[in-house]
């Protein structure tokens, strides 16, 4: 949960402690997941992930004395390769403002949640619901889970 957390918080001065956690098999994905949550790197469209290891046996198995029925809740989220995604972050780490938070790879703007709104993934779709409502207090939430013809009248509207 903090891992998760500090990608939701978009303070990049953890960047360094996201991708130590990438060392470590449990954590890697969703320390890959936080890390893109900030700086707006697709690990996978740049190259920055792995082969999944093979001691990690996710989700339900046919044993049918295993009580494990839970699906894997990072089941699609890549795995990152902690020297790639290093040196991807000394590339382009001194582009980010350490003072400032950022989500999605800029700084937390209603227009840059709007276009995450639009264009983004899923999870980074309700994270921009959530930071829309908290920098607008009363103002409805965001349904990012209507039907993609309401979400594209209302995100209309927003512009």
């Amino acid at each position: 949960m903090l891992i998760r957390g500090t990608g939701l918080v978009g303070d990049c001065t953890y960047i360094s402690w996201l991708i130590g956690h990438m060392a470590n098999d449990r954590l890697a994905r969703v320390a890959g997941e936080a890390f893109s949550m900030i700086t707006g790197a697709d690990l996978p469209w740049l190259d920055l992930e792995r082969k999944p290891p093979e001691s990690i046996e996710a989700g339900p198995n046919d044993d049918a004395n295993d009580p494990n029925v839970d699906m894997d809740p990072d089941e699609n989220l890549p795995w990152p390769d902690q020297r790639l995604v290093q040196e991807w972050w000394t590339q382009h780490g001194p582009g980010f403002d350490q003072n400032s938070r950022y989500f999605v790879g800029a700084l937390v703007t209603r227009g840059h949640c709007i276009d995450v709104l639009k264009n983004g993934y899923q999870r980074h779709r309700i994270a921009a619901a959530y930071h829309l409502g908290l920098s607008n207090p009363g103002t409805p939430l965001f349904e990012w889970r209507a039907p993609a013809w309401r979400q594209q009248r209302e995100l209309a509207q927003m512009t």
